[in-house]
C-alpha cells in the first residue's frame, strides 16, 4: 500500500479513535503554504492539533520519534495560522501512533 493510502487511512483511523474518546473533530488535513495539520480537535475548552503517524508494521514509539523538530515548527506554523481565525485559551499539540501494537494518543507530545 503506498504511503499516502496508508497515511489516509491513519487519518481516518485516529479521528474514530479520537472521536469514541469523547473529542470533536473540527478540521481535517488543515493545510497552510508551509504546514498541514492532520486533525484539529476540542477536547473540553483545549484546541488539540493532533499529528497521525500510521506505521502499520512499526513498533510502538516509531511514529512519535518521525515528529522530528522540523515537523513540530511545520506544525505550529499552521496552528498559528488556525488560531488567528479561531482563537482558543487553550491548545495542545497530540500525536495518534497507529503502529502494530496498535493506537497510541500521545497528549500533549511537544
Amino acid at each position: 500500500m503506498k504511503a499516502f493510502s496508508v497515511g489516509l487511512l491513519g487519518e481516518r483511523r485516529a479521528e474514530l479513535y479520537l472521536r469514541l474518546h469523547g473529542l470533536r473533530i473540527l478540521k481535517r488535513r488543515y493545510r497552510v503554504r508551509h504546514g498541514e495539520i492532520d486533525l484539529i480537535a476540542r477536547e473540553g475548552d483545549a484546541t488539540v492539533f493532533v499529528e497521525v503517524k500510521a506505521r502499520p508494521r512499526g513498533e510502538a514509539g516509531e511514529g512519535l520519534r518521525a515528529v522530528d523538530a522540523r515537523k513540530r515548527q511545520r506544525l505550529r506554523y499552521a496552528a498559528q495560522w488556525y488560531l488567528s481565525q479561531h482563537p482558543a485559551k487553550t491548545v495542545r499539540f497530540d500525536v495518534v501512533e497507529i503502529t502494530k501494537a496498535g493506537i497510541r494518543h500521545i497528549k500533549n507530545a511537544f
